[in-house]
């Protein structure tokens, strides 16, 4: 099987995980954040979870492609992907009950890009 990797949330779990993933297999880290991912694609991690030189090691400028990372803010350039990994946060609120609502608005947008098979 051609493995294609989305991971869903670029922050301080999901950048990781797909920089790492992007060494082996394409990926697609898609994120919300246009800000986030335009600094991402200039190689900075406002998160410093990834250093400058890593991430430009792996940034692809085309979506699954070839291995690498190429990050997007465009759900559609999730489509061919045949994995998906949701690293979306979920803050408590001051009852330490969780907000779900990224959790849920991620699982839309991979249920959106779904397809049989």
């Amino acid at each position: 099987m051609n493995i294609k990797i989305g991971i869903i949330g670029l922050g301080y779990v999901g950048l990781p995980l797909a920089r790492l993933f992007a060494t082996k297999f394409p990926v697609v880290g898609f994120d919300i954040n246009q800000k986030r991912v335009d600094e991402l694609n200039s190689g900075f991690d406002a998160t410093l979870e990834v250093d400058k030189e890593t991430l430009e090691k792996v940034l692809s400028d085309q979506p699954l492609l070839a291995t690498g990372l190429f990050c997007s803010t465009n759900s559609k350039d999730i489509e061919a992907c045949n994995y998906y990994i949701v690293t979306v946060p979920t803050p408590v609120d001051k009852n330490n009950r969780p907000d779900l609502t990224p959790l849920y608005k991620s699982s839309e947008t991979v249920a959106k890009v779904l397809k049989k098979g």
